[in-house]
């Protein structure tokens, strides 16, 4: 019986493991148009393109032209806590952000559209299945920083 304890424990890491979301999501489409994938649903995920609702939020729109705005939310993201930026180009950041106490890792990507005039984003953990709210609380506080910076339209 103690063995079938431990059993159900590593099945339910694993499972934790399985279901979490790691690496960077960006798809490139037919009409070589790029765009972050959605989320799972599952609650330990947010993005501008998914069609989960609980999983959504919506795009940023730019309040100022695009290549001077892409700078300022780089400087942004360099100087939020526990963030590394991984990747980044002329359109695209891919950050990871630690968690404080349990040191978790959550993916955090935005994806510049100029001709939209828009930002998608997209932010999800890499091993759990739920996330506190972490990742929405992560895209409504950068989103509230950018509306104060004057960057994005509230």
């Amino acid at each position: 019986m103690k063995n079938f304890g431990k059993q159900i424990i590593i099945a339910g890491i694993l499972s934790f493991m399985l279901f979490g979301c790691s690496g960077k999501h960006l798809q490139l489409n037919d009409d070589n148009t790029m765009e972050l994938s959605g989320c799972y649903p599952l609650p330990n995920c947010v993005s501008s393109t998914t069609w989960v609702i609980y999983n959504s939020t919506s795009p940023f729109e730019l309040a100022i032209p695009a290549g001077e705005a892409w700078v300022k939310i780089k400087d942004v993201i360099r100087n939020m806590p526990r963030t590394e930026i991984v990747e980044e180009d002329d359109v695209y950041i891919h950050a990871k952000c630690t968690s404080r106490v349990f040191r978790f890792v959550d993916n955090f990507e935005l994806l510049l559209h100029p001709e939209q005039n828009q930002i998608s984003v997209r932010s999800s953990s890499t091993i759990a299945i739920w996330d506190l709210n972490v990742n929405r609380w992560r895209i409504y506080e950068l989103r509230k920083q950018l509306e104060e910076m004057g960057i994005i339209k509230p």
